[in-house]
C-alpha cells in the first residue's frame, strides 16, 4: 500500500518549452485536472531553486510532497531532447511581438505564442495593476476635476507616456518632480497619475494609489524599475528617502539609476541585461537644488536634466488653480484620493488598446502624429521663453514635449476628457513655472553685484503695479503708514522715479560692500539719486495735505528706465 502510494504519479504534465530574448530555455507545465495557468519555469530556476519550483507548482495542485514525485519529473526532463521553441517567454511588461503585456494580460493579437514569466519582479508591486470602475467613471469622477488644474492634467497625462515611449524620439528615460509645502495636494497628484494603470491592494500601500516609496525603492531599485516599464512610476514624498542630511544623496542616486535605464552589469546577469523604459514622478516639499544643498551637495544641469522641477501654482489653492466647488483644497484632496482608489486601472488598458489596434492598422501615422505633437510642443516652449531669460534644459522640454504628446493621443481617442489647446497650456504652465522659480532661486544665491542689480528690477518689474502712484493721488498725511505698500512712482523734476524705503531696498539687496557698490554704480549710471551730502536717500513728496517739506520723507529714488535693464536680459 506504501509503495503504490509512493509511486504514484504527481500529475504534472511537460506542455512544451520556450526561450526568453536571451535564448535561455524555459518549460511550461500543467496540472492535470487543475484550470492553473502556470508561468514556465527556467532551465536555470529548476536547477537551482527546485523547492521553490515544486512548491509553485504543489500550491497548484501537483502531488509533489514525496522526493520520488519530484525526481520523477527531473527525470523526464532529463530524457528531454531539446526541441524547437513553442512560445516565447516574456520577462518584462510592454510591448512585444506587436502586442502589449501586463500582469495577468496581453492586449492585442501577438504576432507569436507570449507566455509572461513575471518570478524576478515584486508580486505585490504587480498585484497593483487591475482595474476598477469604469472609463466612464473616471472621466467623470477625476478627469473632470483634473480640467483647471494644470497639475492634474499633467499628472493624467505623464500616466499615458509609458506605451509610446518606443514610438518617439527623444528622451525616454527621466522624472519629475511636483514640489511646494506639505498638505497642498503632491500626493493626489501622484495619485492621478497612477489611476491610469491602477492602485495596490494591501491596506497599508493603498493609502497612496499606485505609488511606490522612496524609502523602499533605495534598496531595490532595478526591480521596480523593471516592474514599470513602459507604464509610469510615481514616488511619493522625497522625505521616505532618508534624514535629511542623506536625503538629497539618495534621490540623486536613485534618480541617476532611474534614469540610466539598465540594471546595472553582475557576474549573475552577463548576456541577459534588462533594461526599461518609463518616466517616474516623485513629491516632494522641497525642490532639487533644495534638496543637494541640505545635504552639501553641489549639482549641474546633468542632475537637473534627471530630475524637473514642477513647483505649486503661485496662485492656486495649494497645487490646485479650480476647486471645482469643493470647500477648500482639502477637501479637494480627500475627495481625489478616494477616486484615485476606487476607479483605476481602466485608462491605461483602455488606451493600450486603441494603441495598439493604431499601431497594427497605420504605423506611420501614429508616428507621425506624435511627432508633429511634440514638435508642436517644443515650439511654443521656445516662444513662450523669447525674452524671459528663461533657459530651459533640451532634455527637460523634450520629456514635457513627449508627456503633451501622450496626453493629445488620449484626446484624440476619447479618454482624456479636455481641449488639445487646454492641455498644451496646462503643460506649458507646469514648464515655465519651474523655470521662473529656478531663475528667481537663483538670482536670490547671487550676490555679486551684477546679481544684486538684477534683483532690484525684478523686484520693480513684479511689483510696479501694487506701487502707491503718486502722480494719480497722494495720500493724507496721517492716514496712509509710509512704507506700507511696496514702493511708490511718481513724476519729478519732468523724469519717472521709482521710490522704495531704506528698509525695502535692504530686503532686496542686503548690505555689504557689494551692496554698496552697486548703490555707487547706479548712481554713476544715473539710476539712483543722490543727495548733495552724497548719501543714496534722498528727500521726495510722499503725503498731500502738509505744508512745507512735513509731506516729504527720505526714500531711494531710482529712474523708472532702468527697467530698460529687464528688456535687455
Amino acid at each position: 500500500m506504501k509503495k503504490n502510494l509512493r509511486s504514484r504519479p504527481s500529475g504534472i504534465v511537460i506542455l512544451g518549452e520556450g526561450r526568453d530574448e536571451w535564448q535561455h530555455r524555459y518549460f511550461k507545465f500543467s496540472i492535470g485536472g487543475s484550470d492553473n495557468d502556470i508561468p514556465p519555469f527556467s532551465a536555470k530556476e529548476i536547477l537551482d531553486s527546485p523547492n521553490h519550483v515544486f512548491g509553485e507548482l504543489t500550491d497548484a495542485g501537483a502531488n509533489a510532497f514525496q522526493k520520488s514525485a519530484r525526481n520523477d519529473l527531473l527525470r523526464q526532463l532529463d530524457k528531454r531532447n531539446p526541441e524547437p521553441p513553442k512560445f516565447k517567454v516574456v520577462s518584462r511588461l510592454g510591448w512585444n511581438s506587436g502586442a502589449f503585456v501586463l500582469p495577468g494580460k496581453i492586449i492585442g493579437q501577438p504576432s507569436k505564442r507570449l507566455e509572461p514569466s513575471f518570478r524576478h519582479l515584486d508580486q505585490q508591486v504587480l498585484g497593483k495593476y487591475r482595474t476598477r470602475g469604469t472609463l466612464e467613471q473616471w472621466q467623470r469622477k477625476i478627469g473632470s476635476l483634473c480640467a483647471g488644474n494644470s497639475r492634474l492634467m499633467f499628472c493624467a497625462s505623464l500616466g499615458l507616456t509609458g506605451p509610446i515611449l518606443p514610438l518617439v524620439s527623444g528622451p525616454r528615460s527621466g522624472g519629475f518632480q511636483l514640489f511646494g509645502p506639505p498638505e497642498t495636494g503632491k500626493t493626489a497628484a501622484a495619485m492621478v497619475t497612477g489611476s491610469i494603470w491602477g492602485c495596490h491592494r494591501s491596506r497599508e500601500r493603498r493609502e497612496n494609489g499606485f505609488s511606490e516609496s522612496w524609502h523602499t525603492t533605495a534598496g531595490k531599485i532595478e526591480i521596480t524599475a523593471l516592474a514599470h516599464n513602459e507604464t509610469v512610476l510615481p514616488l511619493d514624498e522625497t522625505k521616505r528617502a532618508g534624514r535629511t542630511k542623506e536625503r538629497g544623496q539618495v534621490v540623486l542616486d536613485i534618480s541617476f539609476g532611474l534614469a540610466e535605464g539598465v540594471e546595472k552589469e553582475r557576474l549573475t546577469n552577463v548576456g541577459s541585461i534588462r533594461g526599461w523604459l518609463f518616466y517616474f514622478l516623485s513629491t516632494s516639499n522641497y525642490s532639487l537644488d533644495e534638496l543637494a544643498q541640505r545635504a552639501g551637495l553641489e549639482i549641474d544641469d546633468a542632475e537637473r536634466g534627471r530630475l524637473v522641477d514642477i513647483p505649486n501654482p503661485v496662485a492656486g489653492y495649494g497645487i490646485y488653480e479650480d476647486l471645482h466647488g469643493f470647500e477648500n483644497g482639502q477637501k479637494f484632496t480627500d475627495a481625489l484620493k478616494v477616486r484615485c482608489r476606487k476607479f483605476c486601472g481602466v485608462v491605461g488598458e483602455e488606451f493600450v488598446r486603441r494603441l495598439v489596434q493604431h499601431r497594427s492598422t497605420s504605423p506611420a501615422e501614429l508616428k507621425e502624429f506624435l511627432k508633429t505633437e511634440r514638435n508642436v510642443y517644443l515650439q511654443a516652449i521656445k516662444d513662450q521663453v523669447q525674452g524671459q531669460n528663461l533657459k530651459p534644459l533640451n532634455r527637460a522640454s523634450g520629456r514635457f514635449a513627449t508627456t503633451f504628446a501622450a496626453g493629445s493621443l488620449g484626446i484624440k481617442y476619447g479618454i482624456l476628457p479636455w481641449t488639445r489647446d487646454d492641455l498644451l497650456q496646462a503643460i506649458l504652465i507646469c514648464q515655465l513655472d519651474g523655470l521662473r522659480h529656478s531663475q528667481t532661486k537663483n538670482e536670490q544665491a547671487d550676490t555679486s553685484v551684477a546679481g544684486l542689480r538684477r534683483k532690484v528690477v525684478r523686484y520693480l518689474a513684479e511689483n510696479r503695479d501694487q506701487f502707491r502712484n503718486l502722480d494719480k493721488k497722494m495720500p493724507l498725511l496721517g492716514k496712509h503708514k509710509f512704507g506700507s505698500v511696496p514702493g511708490y512712482f511718481a513724476t519729478f523734476k519732468n523724469r519717472e522715479w521709482f521710490y522704495l524705503t531704506a528698509d525695502q531696498l535692504k530686503a532686496i539687496i542686503g548690505s555689504g560692500k557689494n551692496a554698496d557698490q552697486l548703490k555707487t554704480e547706479l548712481a554713476a549710471d544715473g539710476l539712483l539719486d543722490q543727495a548733495s551730502t552724497g548719501k543714496y536717500l534722498v528727500q521726495r513728496p510722499i503725503f498731500s495735505g502738509a505744508k512745507g517739506n512735513k509731506g516729504y520723507r527720505w526714500v531711494h529714488a531710482l529712474r523708472g528706465k532702468i527697467l530698460q535693464d529687464r528688456a535687455q536680459d
